[in-house]
């Protein structure tokens, strides 16, 4: 009798978490920066806003696209879940800080977006692996 093998992986894994706390870094990197141009006087408080923007599309397309490892069947679903623990784990972060958590319409809309961005990332990622076969 022929061993019956599995041949998907579960719906989180290790590339993902790793992809989502990449841009976590990368979301990091970009406030210090934002903060010291403002502390050096370089950037108005007009420039938090375009910039908190730029970086919520950004850094969750970065951990879906480093969320992928190669081309695979299943890169929107992984690039989906590496944008949403990315956004779990910023708003985990932020409750810390805060002492407490307050639910609110823009942490679902934030929600969404990540998962956008990051099912996006991985869709990228995913071709460019599969231009590389060819």
């Amino acid at each position: 009798m022929k061993k019956r093998t599995r041949r998907t992986k579960g719906l989180l894994t290790w590339r993902q978490l790793t992809g989502a706390l990449i841009g976590c870094g990368i979301a990091l990197l970009g406030m210090l920066l934002l903060s010291l141009l403002l502390y050096w006087d370089k950037a108005g408080e007009g420039a938090i806003g375009p910039v908190n923007g730029i970086l919520k599309v950004i850094c969750p397309f970065a951990a879906g696209f480093f969320a992928v490892r190669k081309a695979m069947e299943r890169t929107a679903v992984t690039g989906a879940v590496a944008g949403a623990l990315y956004d779990l784990i910023l708003v985990v972060g932020l409750s810390i800080c805060m002492g407490g958590f307050i639910p609110s319409w823009a942490l679902v809309g934030d929600l969404i977006i990540c998962i956008a961005a990051g099912m996006a990332g991985a869709m990228v990622r995913g071709l460019l692996l599969d231009r590389q076969k060819r």
